[in-house]
């Protein structure tokens, strides 16, 4: 999935995106639980991934 793609499923800009992909922003709780819908994780695994 492209980054595109995914910023519009998450309902958020691709430069917000990009953001948070390279570590520059933190999502928000609504995008993570979007996440967590999207790809069924669970919230945890989710935020210790984002903190490695």
């Amino acid at each position: 999935m492209t980054q595109l793609a995914l910023s519009e499923k998450l309902g958020i800009s691709l430069r917000t995106y990009q953001r948070i992909e390279y570590g520059e922003q933190k999502p928000n709780v609504h995008v993570v639980i979007r996440l967590q819908r999207l790809f069924q994780r669970d919230i945890d695994e989710l935020i210790k991934e984002s903190v490695q």
